[in-house]
């Protein structure tokens, strides 16, 4: 049977066929009439230097709704530097989820529920694919940095945190923190990149320049309160990946470890939508071995 490789995986197909990695359990299913063939491999990865925790430049991923992921780090002079937003991607995921949320409604009423099951795939895939883009190139972006670590936020705090009113509440619950966060991950893994994470409590309310709590009288805006502050006010998502990336540089990093392997963070990673069964799934081991 001919086979064509995922474009961004064929180079695991040539480690096993090399013997550079070892195959794990696969399975062949049907979806819409292509069949798929999902195989776990395994192989070891090198970090791409030995510096120390000190040496590296914490690069913050702010994951949000209005941007899908913004990134920034400060330079050796202690200030923010080429930050970097997906904001266009943020909206086209929240297009696509409103479409799902809409149609699907409208189609269970009619009782169309193969058509439902069929038109959720399609619409996880286009959403999948934008994860994908992002996630790949936050991970290109510390390639460019010396000596990165990518500062994630800890989800279990995000969920414990999240209390915005019922209508928020099940739309941030929805958003795909656990998946992008696992995508950033594996790659960033792959390519000898480290990955920490922090807990997220007021980064996105702090000022990164002195530290004051400030507001948003904007989605996109953050403003200090702090009079004698000379930063005034700045692009909220950048702020608070800079202070994402400060709690690493204060101490505050940990790796999480999960003693059910149970990688997710329960309803504050679901995207309440079909999943990825690959990526959702598969548990990646962060240190020393990569699986995928």
């Amino acid at each position: 049977m001919p086979a064509q490789p995922n474009p961004e995986q064929r180079d695991w197909l040539e480690a096993l066929n090399a013997g550079d990695a070892t195959m794990g359990e696969s399975r062949l299913f049907e979806r819409d009439g292509t069949w798929y063939l999902h195989v776990t491999a395994t192989r070891d990865v090198e970090e791409r230097s030995d510096v120390s925790a000190e040496e590296r430049t914490p690069i913050g991923v702010d994951i949000g709704e209005a941007s899908l992921a913004t990134v920034c780090h400060r330079d050796g002079h202690g200030s923010p530097t080429a930050p970097e937003l997906w904001a266009d991607e943020g909206k086209t995921v929240r297009r696509l989820r409103k479409t799902y949320f809409t149609a699907t409604r409208r189609l269970q009423t009619r009782g169309s529920e193969r058509i439902v099951e069929s038109f959720g795939d399609d619409i996880w895939d286009q959403i999948d694919d934008v994860f994908h883009r992002v996630t790949r190139e936050v991970v290109e972006y510390a390639e460019s940095v010396e000596n990165p670590v990518l500062v994630l936020e800890d989800l279990t705090y995000i969920r414990e945190s999240m209390d915005y009113g019922e209508y928020m509440n099940r739309r941030l619950h929805g958003w795909g923190f656990a998946k992008l966060h696992a995508q950033i991950r594996y790659k960033a893994v792959e390519k000898g990149i480290p990955v920490e994470t922090v807990n997220p409590c007021n980064t996105s309310k702090e000022c990164h320049a002195c530290g004051e709590v400030g507001y948003r009288p904007r989605q996109a805006t953050f403003k200090c309160t702090n009079d004698a502050c000379w930063m005034g006010e700045s692009q909220a998502d950048v702020n608070g990946a800079i202070n994402i990336a400060d709690r690493y540089l204060s101490g505050e990093s940990h790796s999480r470890e999960h003693t059910d392997g149970d990688d997710s963070a329960g309803d504050g990673g679901r995207l309440t939508a079909p999943q990825d069964t690959l990526a959702d799934a598969t548990t990646q081991e962060t240190l020393g071995t990569y699986a995928s």
